[in-house]
């Protein structure tokens, strides 16, 4: 009988975790609670999400900005014709902290092709091939 009224609660404990106890888990799933998104995050690479929660880990909370952009607002935006953005491969957001350190950071992540500090305050992250611009 015991075992009976065990189980449900270790299936519960273990749905959760695997569903919505990964916020509080460091770097698993792209899922921290300090990541926001002011924008769609059903299509950002989770190795990106994963880069966002080493950043919120290590300089607080991170706001993203932009991540799908379709093409007419890639063009509005004066994004270049063959953004990863287009494609749900990059995300803009914005953290605080000295921005030297989190560029030194970013570029150190393996999940990180290009990479860019605007003059906004905002920064870009994309899976694309590594570069800066």
């Amino acid at each position: 009988m015991m075992r009976m009224k065990i189980l449900p609660a270790v299936l519960m404990m273990a749905f959760g975790l695997t569903l919505g106890g990964c916020s509080s888990l460091t770097g698993l799933g792209g899922m921290s609670s300090s990541v926001s998104y002011n924008d769609t995050k059903w299509c950002v690479p989770r190795s990106l999400k994963r880069v966002l929660n080493r950043v919120a880990d290590r300089y607080g909370p991170v706001t993203v900005h932009s991540t799908k952009r379709w093409w007419l607002e890639n063009w509005w935006k004066g994004g270049a014709s063959k953004s990863m953005h287009l494609k749900c491969k990059a995300v803009d957001f914005t953290v605080r902290g000295d921005p030297a350190s989190v560029v030194a950071f970013l570029k150190s992540q393996r999940g990180v092709g290009g990479y860019k500090h605007y003059s906004s305050g905002h920064y870009h992250i994309d899976t694309g091939t590594r570069r800066t611009w």
